[in-house]
Parts: structure tokens; C-alpha cells; sequence
């Protein structure tokens, strides 16, 4: 199934259940393990988070350059994130702990109560299990923000006037915000990140079925570093290219990890060293 086939999908009752458990799911990689690791600069985050990070961590970004601080549930969907696209655990604790004691939080207190809850989520500490980032779906279906926080997904825990601020202020053009937002109307949250992806790199059609944030950040430097052509230069070179390349994006993706039945229960330990505003 592509995302694209979802919407008419979903208006079918006899595939509700099986719906249902399938937003429960995630099949993919788990981006734990990344062959870049080390290879993201701390000075590099900032222009990163403009062009290829998803919207979601994109807010958490400026939230946390804002305000010096993002409570617990921002911390673990941020950081893990930040993990998987090749931040080290050192960099982890330089990155944050910077950040923290330009706010209230001096470096004593970092270290004591925060430091702690980092090299717990890189398997340094307690069990010692590797924490994987957040799927989409875990993102969209478990634990909304609440007022002061910045977690979540904002196509579906934003209100839809704000997120349509907040897209024009990201210079969306206005067709395209109407787009996204037709489809946040119909709950196609999934769909509404994968065109903001294709408005913000410039692309007809991303080519494969968007459903991790780590997953968004690798497709859009694949883009930006040319693995895969623009919409400018596919209008000389027409659209078999686009296709092959969305074919072999797809095939990049396509290792299945297993279930997140024990990943889930893992994060929920996690959780708890967490709860730290």
C-alpha cells in the first residue's frame, strides 16, 4: 500500500480493525544504529533543523533555542531524534547541557538531574538498552502535549489556525497550506508531513511512504546532497528518473525490525527518568 492509497482505505469499515492495530505499529528501521554517528557537528543543528527536519522536530528545535528548556516529553522525542541522526552521547550531554544553563538550570543541576536520563537513553545506563527514536505513529497516537510542552506531531495536536501561522511564517505558499491542511482535516496527518516535505524541498512527489522523523531527515539530505533530483531538473530530464529514484528510496527502507511490543515497554522505563521538568 502506498499513503497516497490511504484516504479511500480508511473509509472501509471491514478494514477498521485491522486499521486500528496497524496505527499501533511500526515495521521498519529503527534508526538505533547509525553509520553517521559522530558525524553531525553540534554547530551544524541549527541550519539542519531549517531544511531537514521534520516539522515536529523542528518545533522542538526552536522551542528549545526559545526558551533554554523543554519538559520531559520533549526531551525524550527530541533527543532520541537528535541520536539517531548521528549525534553521539557526548555531544548529547554538551548539546543540552549548553542549552539548559543558558536558562534556569545550572551546570550542578544539569548534571544531576539531567545528565543522568541522556546516557540512559544511549544504553549507558540502568538496563542499558538502546533506545530508538520515535516512530510517527507513536509520535501522532500516544502521549499529547499539554499546555507547555512542544512534543507531538503538529499536524495533530496543533490548532489548525496556528499550524497555518506557523506554515506561512516557514514561507508555505498559500496553495500549499491549503493542501496540508485539507488533509489535516481529514486526519491524514502522515500525508499532510509528506507535502510539507515535497513544498519545503522542492519535489513533485517524495517518492515513498513517509513514517519516521528519522526517515524524513535521511530522504531530505538524499535530496539537498543529490541523491535524488529536484522538480527543476526533472523537467528536463521527465519522470522516469523521479520514479527510479522513489523505487530505490523505498528499497533503501525496506529492512523490517521486529515488533515494538518490548521497544514499547522499554520506553515507558525510560519514561520515568524523564519526569523531570
Amino acid at each position: 500500500l502506498t499513503a497516497r492509497s490511504l484516504p479511500s482505505i480508511q473509509s472501509d469499515e471491514r478494514l477498521q480493525p485491522l486499521l486500528n492495530h496497524l496505527s499501533h505499529s511500526y515495521i521498519g528501521p529503527d534508526y538505533s544504529v547509525q553509520k553517521n554517528t559522530g558525524k553531525i557537528s553540534l554547530e551544524q543543528i541549527d541550519t539542519l533543523s531549517v531544511k531537514s527536519f521534520p516539522l515536529c522536530m523542528r518545533q522542538l528545535h526552536k522551542a528549545l533555542r526559545d526558551n533554554h528548556h523543554l519538559r520531559h516529553g520533549g526531551r525524550m522525542q527530541y533527543g532520541l531524534f537528535l541520536k539517531g541522526i548521528g549525534l553521539t552521547l557526548e555531544q548529547a550531554l554538551e548539546f543540552w547541557k549548553k542549552e539548559f544553563i543558558r536558562g534556569k538550570v545550572d551546570a550542578d543541576k544539569f548534571d544531576k538531574g539531567y545528565a543522568y536520563s541522556i546516557r540512559h537513553s544511549y544504553g549507558k545506563e540502568g538496563k542499558r538498552t538502546d533506545y530508538t527514536p520515535y516512530s510517527c505513529m507513536k509520535i501522532i497516537m500516544s502521549n499529547p502535549p499539554s499546555q507547555g510542552d512542544y512534543h507531538g506531531c503538529p499536524f495533530r495536536h496543533s490548532d489548525p489556525e496556528l499550524l497555518k501561522q506557523k506554515l506561512q511564517s516557514y514561507k508555505i505558499p498559500p496553495s500549499g497550506v491549503t493542501q496540508i491542511l485539507e488533509l489535516v482535516k481529514g486526519m491524514h496527518y502522515q500525508l499532510a508531513c509528506q507535502k510539507y516535505f515535497e513544498l519545503t524541498h522542492d519535489v513533485d512527489d517524495i517518492g515513498f511512504s513517509l513514517n519516521h522523523p528519522n526517515q524524513y531527515f535521511t530522504e531530505s539530505q538524499r535530496v539537498l546532497t543529490g541523491g535524488r533530483e529536484l522538480k527543476k531538473e526533472l523537467s528536463n530530464s521527465g519522470n522516469s528518473q523521479q520514479k527510479s529514484n522513489g523505487q530505490e528510496s523505498m528499497n533503501s527502507n525496506s529492512t523490517p525490525t521486529s515488533s515494538n511490543t518490548t521497544a514499547d515497554a522499554e520506553l515507558e522505563g525510560l519514561e520515568a527518568y524523564f519526569t523531570e521538568d
